[in-house]
């Protein structure tokens, strides 16, 4: 009886590493990913999934960036200007206004309301949350502003995100 205690032990223990691993792993090819859809990706139970990403986040392989409604989940080797910047790309309008701005250098709002078929306060919201977090600056120009990349830093950045 002891014996097959001990098996059961083993094997509750190799399937709790296994959706371990498999989290971490959604967690390195879905960076920025939120609590639902992690738990829809890998068909734990809540219980289950809190319990791994506690587990991950204590160990230091993960961590979570919590804001007022929402957590997202990276790897640790993300900083925190990264996970800002991946954040904004994955919402599209963002990605849109960063790909333009990386393809013209320096664009307005006009211009990019236009480019992209979107209303100027819908623009101007993103442009808002993109300057708020450090990745674009505007620069006045007589009656407009051109918005560009703040450093170059964030463009060898961007170019890995953006491609994959």
């Amino acid at each position: 009886m002891k014996r097959q205690n001990i098996n059961k032990n083993k094997l509750v223990m190799q399937q709790s590493n296994n959706n371990r691993y498999i989290v971490l792993n959604t967690i390195k090819n879905i960076q920025g990913i939120r609590y639902m859809e992690l738990k829809r990706l890998t068909g734990l139970s809540y219980g289950t999934l809190t319990y791994h990403l506690t587990r991950l986040e204590r160990e230091g392989s993960i961590r979570a960036v919590r804001s007022a409604r929402k957590s997202r989940y990276y790897t640790s080797d993300v900083d925190d200007l990264q996970a800002d910047i991946i954040e904004c790309i994955r919402n599209r309008i963002c990605k849109d206004i960063i790909s333009m701005i990386l393809e013209y250098g320096a664009v307005t709002l006009d211009g990019l309301a236009k480019a992209l078929k979107k209303a100027k306060t819908t623009i101007n919201y993103h442009i808002e949350r993109l300057r708020a977090r450090g990745i674009i600056e505007g620069k006045r120009i007589g009656r407009y502003i051109f918005y560009s990349l703040r450093d170059s830093s964030i463009l060898d950045r961007l170019g890995a995100l953006l491609s994959s």
